[in-house]
């Protein structure tokens, strides 16, 4: 457990949330996430959180392990295909993660998901942050579109942000 970590963690404002999101960002990749979804069954979620809670940071639990955790606690995993995504962003540790279901996981391979994370992040340096998130979902959705056809189903994860 590093020092330097839980403090960045527990002097983060809720600020920079609002700066690189505002609920007008928010509103702009739910309506991306719409149209993602009509290309593929897969189904997208997007959480933002601003620092890992204080059990979490004790435990030193890592940015991909809450990414995982928060895939199953927000029911991101309840698709017919196991296509679920979650793009995790904690803004504390200026990380990016990726979690697929199985079913997606088995058809994006790690390079894409690579690539895809590198963009965002440049993205974000240049503050476009709506952008990097949206263009991360259609990568996804083109890649996730061939094996997951769209398809008329229930939309069982909501498309809205989750801001934590």
């Amino acid at each position: 457990m590093s020092i330097g970590r839980i403090l960045k963690h527990w002097v983060m404002s809720p600020v920079p949330v609002t700066l690189a999101f505002p609920q007008s960002s928010l509103d702009a990749v739910t309506k991306c996430i719409e149209e993602c979804e009509q290309q593929t069954s897969a189904e997208f979620r997007l959480i933002i959180e601003r620092s890992i809670p204080s059990k979490g940071l004790r435990e030193n639990i890592t940015d991909a392990q809450r990414a995982k955790e928060l895939f199953g606690r927000y029911g991101v995993w309840d698709t017919e295909d196991n296509n679920g995504v979650l793009i995790y962003l904690n803004l504390s540790d200026r990380a990016i993660e990726i979690y697929l279901d199985r079913g997606a996981a088995r058809e994006v391979a790690q390079t894409q998901l690579d690539d895809i994370v590198k963009q965002m992040g440049i993205a974000f340096a240049d503050k476009k942050f709506v952008e990097g998130v949206c263009q991360a979902f259609r990568s996804l959705a083109a890649i996730l579109s061939k094996p997951f056809p769209n398809k008329p189903v229930q939309d069982p994860v909501p498309n809205t942000p989750v801001v934590l």
